[in-house]
């Protein structure tokens, strides 16, 4: 036998009332079970806890000195529990978010307000990068949650949403009230594209071999921002998703017009490390994730999947 923590709460709760009647109404427990209980207790120990008397019950000095440290004991796990259902209830620690770099500008600012407000002891960080960067970060797991594309995507990963895309240039370039623009034309525009490693440059590679074209690249530049800089400067068009140019749209810094064809969006996926058990902060970010997600949905940024 050992000293257990259930003889010792009984223990405690018997000595505290000097009664076994009343430690047995406190405790909802029958006094049979309980003197077995302080019988096996002292029989382990070796001395005699408690005197039996015709008004109760009168602790021995053994019985004092195991008190006093039952007592702590109890105390210490009462403690334990409640930092444990804080802990619970406020989760803590670090999570790394990844997410594709044309997604980063409409993405990064509701999920940083959503968490500090809903967690402030999660301490989420952000960073961007293109799809097959974000993929080797889970692999690697120096990111425990990733927002990538389809094609780079892992068993562990989660639709998300499904994207549309737009031909992007500078103001004035689609004319005044143009809707949409076909996916040849498209395609047909100088463009500035990033290198093949980038999943958007490859989706539309896959289109113009389907409709027999070729891309009509006029330059390559890695990064998002510099790409905008160039077509407003004149240099070129482009093809982005929707959320990477709807700032640019809004604030008529660039002009863009959604590109017409079935088959001209792209799938997001929630990337997850394989076989790494998640932490209580990420589940909480990646709920948080899928309700910002849902909300610009709604707004009209993309579809979102089940």
């Amino acid at each position: 036998m050992t000293l257990d923590l259930l003889k010792i709460r009984y223990f405690a709760k018997i000595a505290e009332s000097g009664s076994f009647t009343r430690a047995s109404r406190e405790l909802g427990v029958a006094q049979p079970p309980l003197s077995l209980h302080m019988r096996s207790l002292e029989e382990y120990l070796g001395v005699q806890l408690l005197n039996r008397t015709s008004r109760g019950v009168v602790l021995t000095e053994a019985g004092q000195t195991l008190l006093s440290h039952a007592q702590a004991i109890l105390r210490a796990v009462e403690q334990a529990e409640a930092a444990t259902r804080e802990r619970a209830q406020n989760p803590t620690g670090e999570v790394s978010l990844g997410i594709l770099s044309s997604l980063s500008p409409i993405l990064s600012v509701p999920m940083l307000e959503t968490c500090e407000r809903m967690f402030p002891q999660i301490r989420l960080t952000i960073s961007e990068g293109d799809s097959q960067t974000l993929r080797a970060a889970i692999d690697t797991r120096l990111y425990d949650l990733a927002v990538n594309l389809v094609d780079v995507a892992k068993s562990a990963s989660v639709p998300l949403f499904d994207e549309r895309l737009y031909a992007v240039g500078p103001i004035g370039a689609f004319g005044a009230g143009r809707k949409q623009i076909t996916v040849e034309k498209a395609l047909a525009l100088p463009l500035i594209m990033p290198t093949r490693r980038h999943g958007i440059r490859v989706l539309l590679e896959r289109q113009a071999l389907m409709l027999g074209r070729e891309l009509n690249i006029v330059r390559e530049i890695e990064g998002l921002a510099s790409t905008k800089a160039a077509i407003r400067a004149g240099l070129g068009f482009t093809i982005l998703g929707r959320g990477a140019v709807y700032s640019d749209m809004r604030q008529e810094r660039l002009a863009a017009v959604p590109v017409s064809g079935p088959d001209l969006s792209r799938r997001l996926i929630l990337d997850m490390p394989v076989d790494h058990p998640p932490t209580r902060a990420m589940i909480e970010v990646r709920n948080i994730l899928t309700t910002v997600v849902k909300a610009l949905g709604e707004e009209g940024h993309w579809t979102c999947l089940p």
